[in-house]
């Protein structure tokens, strides 16, 4: 059931890129030929005016067929015969409407869950802040050099890739309304000590001993342990949640690096895995809370600008961390690990309201993406018609087919090779 949702939603968010296309083509003139739901063999149509509307067998994404798009033609609609602006707004509205759905939907979502601001609500006794003078009430408004458009996920953002030297701060203070400048150290948290998955979570939002997704160096999937495995024991003393699994690591051992034992029900049966060694874990911190507000409508919608615009620079710099080594290749998603994301939040075991919420809200996360993804000027991508489009302008003339055609026929079978990678790292991940 949430593989089948989590098509839909993938599906669905393809969709409305390709209805971008549609969109913008019809507007300025170009004369399409062809919008299908799906791909694959055709299940039926019906034409209205120039275009054929299908209904295709296989249940992902759609397609737009523009006039000249797969053979040269001499109507003076077709696409490769407009002027450079219409064409750029033809390839550009595509991943244009996937970052507007994100904006749309973040409303939604903020407006039933509320929304983070940049008022601290709270300031642990130990928090590298406080030290340098923040207080609760203040706002902070940038850290390292960067603003912080939606405050949680951009501090968390930044303290993955921390390195614990000092970092300037930019804070308004609440009495005065001046902004202050001050530089603060990172902390680091407890260190824990872990197995490396995460659970599925109850209805009550905690999370329970069954095994939703092991982490790639988990010292369980060394051991044989898969997802969905419901862990009963850690070295012989009974657990039913994450947090007494928690307990007995951390607290219960005495000696907590040493190898543990692991026993899991799979399908009625009880297994045993030995000689499983805990790793310690810890991160940085500020060690603060910000403010959570609800119900103030612009609010809502400038918290879901801040989303959007927060969302699009962490794409940015995710994506610089693949080429400094902050995160490696074996972290890198697919279209799978998408499919597997989505499919968890429909099969965690919450009120349908908090599944449909945090549906909604990695389907504007996905969106988001998809649309910053397409602009990179990638072969193959829409990114990459437009730099084409770019090249044209300035040269004065069109670049020869023969080239273009070239350009694109590399950029599809690097970007196969890279989605056949990421399936050596999505399938263990998410279905093993």
């Amino acid at each position: 059931m949430g593989i089948l949702v989590a098509l839909v939603a993938l599906s669905f968010l393809i969709l409305i890129h390709e209805l971008g296309h549609f969109m913008a083509a019809k507007a300025v003139g170009i004369k399409v030929l062809e919008f299908s739901i799906f791909m694959g063999p055709k299940l039926f149509s019906f034409r209205r005016g120039e275009t054929q509307y299908s209904l295709r067998l296989i249940p992902m994404g759609g397609y737009v067929k523009l006039e000249d798009q797969d053979e040269a033609s001499d109507d003076s609609r077709s696409f490769s015969k407009q002027a450079i602006w219409k064409r750029a707004l033809v390839i550009g509205a595509g991943p244009f409407m996937n970052i507007l759905l994100a904006f749309v939907l973040a409303i939604g979502v903020l407006a039933s869950a509320g929304y983070t601001t940049n008022r601290i609500a709270y300031l642990g006794e130990n928090s590298p802040l406080k030290a340098a003078g923040v207080e609760v009430g203040d706002r902070l408004i940038s850290y390292a050099g960067r603003r912080l458009f939606e405050p949680g996920s951009d501090i968390s953002i930044l303290l993955y890739a921390e390195n614990g030297a000092p970092k300037e701060i930019v804070y308004e203070d609440a009495d005065t309304g001046e902004r202050i400048t001050r530089t603060v150290t990172p902390a680091r948290t407890q260190t824990v000590w872990r197995l490396g998955f995460t659970a599925v979570v109850n209805e009550k939002g905690e999370g329970t001993n069954e095994i939703q997704m092991i982490e790639d160096n988990s010292p369980l999937r060394a051991a044989g342990v898969r997802r969905g495995d419901i862990v009963v024991k850690v070295d012989g003393i009974p657990v039913s949640n994450t947090r007494e699994i928690q307990q007995v690591l951390n607290v219960t051992r005495p000696d907590k690096e040493a190898p543990l034992t692991i026993e899991v029900l799979r399908d009625g049966k009880t297994l045993v895995f030995e000689n499983i060694k805990p790793y310690a874990y810890s991160a940085y911190t500020l060690d603060m809370r910000f403010e959570r507000q609800k119900g103030n409508f612009f609010g809502t919608i400038g918290a879901a600008w801040n989303f959007s615009v927060s969302t699009i620079r962490n794409v940015f710099v995710t994506l610089g961390w693949l080429f400094n080594g902050t995160v490696s290749f074996r972290e890198l998603s697919g279209p799978v690990g998408i499919i597997g994301s989505v499919g968890s939040v429909v099969q965690e075991k919450q009120p349908v309201s908090d599944i449909i919420l945090n549906l909604v809200y990695l389907s504007a996360f996905i969106s988001i993406n998809l649309g910053v993804m397409n602009l990179l000027p990638i072969p193959a991508l829409d990114g990459s018609i437009l730099l084409i489009l770019l090249i044209e302008k300035i040269r004065g003339k069109p670049m020869p087919q023969e080239k273009v055609g070239l350009i694109s026929m590399i950029g599809f079978m690097l970007l196969i090779g890279l989605l056949i990678a990421t399936l050596f790292n999505d399938i263990p991940r998410w279905f093993l």
